[in-house]
């Protein structure tokens, strides 16, 4: 029942595909980190032999876009997501990379069917921590010489605004439980439990941090409401709360803290895995790069 829950917020959230570019575009603007956290995932590697790969929780391509002239010519790429309606715009983000693509929509379960040892290299940005279950599997369709690539948050991402948002709640006695639902989802895979979830199922995992906040200007206090009612699934579902009350009380409560501290920052720290020798039977405890 939990899992089903989650799947429902995971679509209510991704399912408007232009929302979530605006928002993607509004986390690259407002950035101090001004690195992109996929060119620090992919240069520590070497995949110009890799074949067939695989990106889950695909998307419209965000991680894909970036092989381009990176892996064989003749790669082909499968994308796996839970909102079918990703399909057309992943599709043409592989065109425009040069890459031959398949897309499923039936989410990770389809894990589940592929072949031992079938991708050489496999990629995972910002979703293992809906379904960190299929590790063991994600570890047998790799190739023993592939490589998966999982970037993830730290438990702090966006502690700023879960903290308001915990505030408003807790005042009006309708926050059930200590945690949001966002905060729960991101304690199954983060930045600090990833190394053992991932250490029992792959011989080698190197880490790479990327410290990161979003900064926002008294001015672009908007661009903060907009990306809460993004996210907002992910924060309030659940919750016994009126939503137009609790936007209405998040925005004077930012507006009122971004003039008084001449802007508002929030944390978005991520780190990357890379991880390889899957099943090696001698686990080891990971290199940090």
């Amino acid at each position: 029942m939990e899992e089903k829950a989650e799947k429902s917020k995971v679509k209510e959230v991704f399912k408007n595909i232009h929302a979530h570019r605006f928002i993607a575009d509004v986390v690259r603007r407002h950035s101090t980190n001004r690195s992109d956290v996929r060119e620090i995932a992919i240069d520590m590697l070497d995949m110009s032999e890799c074949r067939n790969i695989l990106d889950l929780g695909c998307g419209f391509g965000f991680f894909t876009e970036i092989l381009k002239g990176r892996v064989h010519p003749r790669a082909i790429v499968t994308g796996v997501d839970i909102i079918d309606g990703y399909e057309t715009s992943f599709r043409e983000t592989c065109q425009k990379a040069g890459l031959e693509c398949r897309f499923l929509s039936e989410g990770a379960s389809v894990i589940n069917k592929f072949n031992d040892r079938s991708f050489d290299l496999i990629l995972c940005s910002y979703a293992l921590y809906f379904f960190p279950e299929f590790i063991p599997d994600i570890s047998r369709i790799l190739t023993s010489s592939g490589s998966f690539i999982a970037i993830t948050h730290d438990r702090n991402n966006m502690r700023e605004l879960i903290a308001i948002t915990k505030e408003i709640l807790s005042r009006n006695n309708v926050l059930k439980e200590g945690r949001l639902p966002l905060e729960a989802i991101i304690s199954h895979f983060s930045s600090e439990n990833g190394m053992d979830l991932l250490a029992s199922w792959f011989g080698k995992v190197k880490t790479a941090d990327y410290f990161n906040f979003l900064v926002f200007r008294p001015e672009d206090v908007h661009r903060i409401i907009e990306y809460f009612l993004f996210k907002s699934p992910l924060l309030l579902t659940g919750t016994d709360y009126e939503f137009e009350y609790v936007i209405n009380l998040l925005s004077i409560y930012i507006q009122k803290a971004s003039f008084m501290r001449d802007g508002f920052t929030i944390s978005k720290n991520d780190r990357v895995f890379i991880c390889s020798s899957p099943h090696n039977s001698c686990h080891s405890h990971g290199e940090t790069a």
